[in-house]
């Protein structure tokens, strides 16, 4: 290291004054391990500093004078004369490293800790105050938290961490304490564990977050610095990379890891930005706030404000805690099950690999609970964190909320250590005219929204939502959210309970929960897709028959998004209501406020080939027929033939159509005088690639749909009619056209397959037939589309009310094994094998018959049920759940696996429902026997409540039967299917409670005793 002597450097300040000519020399180079000196501890002051250069130079410098004045020039002066006669060398940083070596710069910084750490003792220079602080003075120091400056930079705390032997002088150079007699007072301003102070690292080895809390508030010059000025206190060295900015903590962090398995490097708080309300976690944890979610490094120490008390814990400690407060096996937890190490990261350019236990929390498949090998001195439990999976990376995620599914593991996790780059995205939310009466009548937070009603998002505000109402009260919300670089739209219908303020601010933390899922899903959508990327989801408005569809679009290189918002009527929840479904816009689409999207049509029939013309981007479809076609053509496809198309009408000759005064198409594209259609093959592939010549068009133009809100308003209007039909978008028109000889050939080779019409031409050898539209292209307007049928759920709809008259209609002997397989469809489905080894049999399925108005049959009340079981419900819950608060060890675990088991195999069916009611057929603690059954009793003629339903069905079945709508009938198909599940689970609960009633008071007896 390079020192200054300070007695020569005393000799040439008094030469310089008298201005004699010097050849001292004043530094030298020595081992600090060995050599004694003296280092000087102070606050920079800007354009004051003397660098090396100067210092070595500055008897020849013709300045030389004016630098003795400078204030850097006199904090070296003072603190050379206070080290003479007690030291041989001092060392300053400002002129003790020649900065212009970048080699030399960063040895110093990776030096720096030790020099301090060796030298005799440390010159502490307070320029800004006389006395020691003992209480802070905003008014004196506002620009250092109420301390002196010395105390708010980065660089000082390891200057004061280092040092054995650190003395401190006021503004005039007067002692006003040392390290040891101002420790108390330091701990205070610093935060640094008086221990520290007193004994530096050296017998106490704090954990990354606590170090990194010290310097939170501290303040670099250079965003670097931040890095550069910790290394030394982590005990790593890193090169010094200047320019890189925030990266360099990044760094700091990554080195760290490689050198340590510290964990709580992850125990950072996340806070909304501009924020500065804080909340602690009841479990000791971090500081979080909803409003962050990226990688997870932090990019710099003021994340860890707040962390001086976190400490690590050793492996048997972390993993016997966490069994603990998570209720599982130690063992369980751990990696490869081993509770004696934690396995060190690994770091590559792909992330962290790391071996962290966690568990989910329910509703939110892609965020995760992580527990650290970290804790709170005041806590004995571990951290947790919350991450959230997004492709093969995980991410930092804060703001979730709820409770976590039990049975954790532990997992290899990929952390991503670098969050995507955050960018405001604009969406800007178009309601199309007809909206049922909702109105937008919310938006929150309101700061999201901007001029024109559009919403902007930024890393502050990445979420909004917005709530529709109308006079009826009916609510339904969508939201707008943007995290891991990608955007997503979701639309929310359940049934609100409060006020549109309130429901807002529910489904903003729900929907925030979630967010991360709603991005995956976005995502996996949008995944491959290169053309004008536009997607539709439907919500099924409860209790209506409704829908809200809402459009999503943009384009990649533009931070705008469009989201159109419609309400339409809607067929029930057999259609898949939350899977997007992709839609491309219209010919010559820019941007603007309403697309009329497009869904690509199904060719039922099969497909002919495409054509494709130079200078446009679309494939056309051959004309079915030589009748000319027209854009907004409507019909449907044919079934029986390939590429069919027959026309029913066309929309701009409707009524409604009349109304609006709309044009019929856009102005057209013209192409040049005479093009070759290129063909795109479906199907069989072409003999030759290079033979893919289709139509010799003359004269040709595009004719496309035009792209405004009265359009969309008029394919509104005509989709209730219009729901089954696809619509021409574009024609191509020409003076005439001919066959290219390739066309003609692919022709003869599968003349099956085209029509008549193009048949004719080839075998009868016409050259020019005399079409004025031989190209077109057909799709489904969005706003007529209802969705695609979940074939699943539309199954077992049409296995539950057939299996349901089966067992009603009482079949004839020689069929009676199809009404034992009916019953025992509606015993798996409500679970009744589990219910009935609780309380005995149930019989309501053999006296189901005996409701119908087709079958008379007795009134009399349902036998009770056979074997009854009522004191085994309640001995069997009790006894599990002593089970699990009586015992430890591997007999507690097996406890908690037989309970959750129990309930498990009930909750995959229906008989979960039942469970609140075998609960209800217990007493509460205040109640008598006596009132309890009077209470009771006329609850449980089960005749008097069933029969009504059953009729209800059968008169739903005789209605759904008359009409001939086919969405009324799917409708229709929800509700009959509703009310055989009610009349089934009312059945059996009032059968289960009839007995249960009776023997509830024997029961709570009996355990008592």
């Amino acid at each position: 290291m390079r020192l200054i002597k300070v007695q020569e450097f005393l000799a040439m300040h008094r030469q310089i004054m008298q201005q004699v000519d010097t050849q001292i020399q004043i530094f030298a180079v020595r081992d600090d391990a060995v050599t004694k000196y003296c280092i000087l501890s102070h606050r920079w002051t800007e354009g004051q500093e003397v660098n090396y250069e100067q210092m070595k130079d500055l008897v020849k410098l013709d300045n030389a004078h004016e630098i003795l004045n400078w204030h850097g020039y006199q904090k070296i002066l003072k603190a050379c004369s206070v080290a003479d006669g007690l030291f041989e060398y001092l060392w300053a940083d400002t002129c003790c490293i020649d900065k212009r070596s970048s080699s030399e710069l960063s040895e110093a910084i990776n030096s720096m800790f030790r020099w301090y750490k060796n030298s005799s003792r440390c010159y502490t220079y307070l320029h800004d105050t006389s006395d020691f602080p003992t209480d802070p003075d905003f008014v004196k120091f506002p620009n250092s938290d109420g301390w002196p400056e010395w105390f708010s930079r980065g660089w000082t705390l390891q200057e004061l961490i280092a040092p054995s032997d650190l003395q401190f002088f006021n503004k005039d150079w007067r002692p006003i304490g040392n390290k040891w007699s101002k420790a108390t007072e330091l701990n205070r301003i610093t935060g640094v564990p008086l221990r520290v102070l007193m004994d530096g690292l050296s017998s106490y080895r704090p954990s990354f977050a606590e170090v990194m809390s010290w310097a939170a508030e501290r303040r670099t010059t250079l965003v670097e610095d931040e890095a550069y000025s910790l290394i030394g206190l982590l005990s790593i060295n890193i090169p010094m990379l200047y320019g890189e900015g925030k990266k360099a903590f990044q760094r700091l962090q990554l080195e760290f890891m490689r050198m340590s398995n510290d964990q709580s490097v992850f125990a950072w708080r996340t806070s909304k930005v501009g924020s500065t309300e804080t909340v602690e976690n009841t479990d000791g944890g971090n500081t979080q706030e909803m409003g962050w979610t990226g990688g997870v490094l932090p990019d710099g120490p003021v994340a860890f404000k707040g962390c001086h008390n976190i400490i690590q814990m050793e492996p048997k400690e972390f993993y016997r805690s966490l069994s603990t407060m998570w209720e599982s096996d130690a063992q369980a937890l751990a990696a490869n099950g081993e509770c004696e190490t934690l396995l060190h990261f690994t770091i590559t350019n792909l992330g962290i690999q790391i071996h962290l236990p966690l568990r989910p929390y329910y509703g939110c498949p892609s965020v995760f609970q992580v527990a650290l090998a970290c804790r709170r001195r005041s806590n004995l439990m571990p951290l947790t964190i919350d991450l959230a999976a997004f492709g093969p990376f995980y991410y930092r995620h804060s703001g979730a909320d709820g409770p976590t599914q039990p049975f954790a593991r532990n997992r290899s996790l990929r952390l991503a250590y670098q969050g995507e780059t955050h960018r405001d995205i604009t969406f800007k939310l178009v309601e199309t005219t007809a909206l049922h009466k909702f109105r937008r009548c919310l938006v929150f937070p309101s700061k999201t929204r901007s001029e024109g009603g559009s919403l902007k998002l930024s890393s502050s505000n990445p979420l909004a939502i917005v709530v529709y109402a109308n006079a009826s009260n009916a609510f339904f919300a969508v939201a707008c959210g943007y995290c891991f670089g990608q955007d997503w739209v979701h639309v929310i219908c359940d049934e609100p309970r409060d006020k549109p303020l309130l429901y807002a601010k529910q489904i903003y933390k729900r929907t925030w929960n979630r967010g991360a899922e709603y991005a995956r899903l976005m995502a996996e959508a949008c995944s491959g897709k290169t053309v004008q990327p536009y997607y539709v989801k439907h919500g099924h408005l409860l209790g209506t028959t409704w829908t809200v569809r809402i459009a999503c679009g943009g384009w990649e290189k533009s931070n705008n998004r469009i989201v159109t918002v419609d309400v339409a009527e809607f067929p029930g929840s057999r259609c898949k209501t939350l899977t997007w479904e992709p839609m491309y816009g219209t010919k010559g689409l820019v941007e603007v406020d309403i697309p009329c999207l497009m869904r690509e049509t199904l060719w039922f029939g099969g497909r002919l080939d495409g054509h494709q013309i130079e200078g446009t981007h679309e494939v056309f479809s051959l004309a079915p027929t030589p009748r000319q076609i027209k854009v907004g053509d409507y019909g449907i496809i044919a079934t029986n033939n390939a590429g069919g198309f027959e026309c029913r009408g066309n929309i701009f000759a409707e009524p409604e159509a009349s109304n609006l005064k709309l044009r019929p198409y856009t102005d057209y594209l013209s192409l040049n005088h005479v093009v070759k259609s290129k063909l795109v093959p479906y199907g069989a592939p072409l003999p030759r690639p290079s033979e893919n010549d289709g139509l010799v068009l003359h004269e040709p133009k595009v004719l496309s749909f035009l792209n405004t809100r009265r359009v969309l308003d008029l394919l509104k209007q005509l989709s209730i009619r219009m729901r089954d039909y696809s619509l021409v978008t574009s024609v191509v028109q020409c003076s005439a056209c001919s066959l290219t000889d390739d066309f003609k050939g692919r022709i003869g080779t599968q003349s099956r397959r085209y029509p008549q019409i193009w048949q004719g031409y080839v075998r009868n050898g016409t050259a020019s037939p005399q079409m004025v539209t031989p190209l077109y292209t057909v799709a489904t307007p969005w706003v007529w589309y209802q969705g695609d049928m979940d074939r699943e759920v539309a199954t077992e709809y049409q296995d539950i009310r057939n299996r349901f008259s089966i067992i009603k209609n009482y079949p004839p002997a020689h069929l009676r094994e199809f009404r034992e397989e009916a019953v025992e469809f509606f015993k798996a489905k409500f679970g009744v094998k589990h219910l009935e080894s609780l309380v005995g049999n149930i019989t309501f399925f053999d006296h189901l018959a005996s409701f119908s108005k087709n079958v008379s049959g007795s009134s009399d009340p349902l036998r009770p049920l056979q074997e009854s079981r009522g004191k085994e419900v309640v001995l069997v819950l009790v006894e599990a759940m002593r089970g699990v608060t009586h015992r430890r060890g591997d007999k507690w675990l097996s406890a908690v696996k037989d309970l959750v088991r129990r309930v498990q195999e009930t909750s995959d069916t229906l008989a979960l429902e039942l469970l609140g009611d075998i609960c209800n057929s217990f007493p509460r603690e205040e109640e008598t026997l006596d009132s309890f059954i009077k209470g009771r009793k006329s609850n449980y003629n089960i005749v008097e409540h069933i029969r009504p339903l059953v009729k209800r069905v059968e008169e739903l079945h005789d209605r759904y039967y008359a009409i001939e709508d086919p969405s009324e009938k799917l409708a229709l198909e929800e509700d009959i299917v509703g009310k055989i599940l009610e009349t089934f689970h009312f059945g059996i609960s009032l059968e289960i409670q009839h007995v249960l009633v009776k023997e509830s008071w024997v029961s709570l007896l009996f355990i008592i005793s």
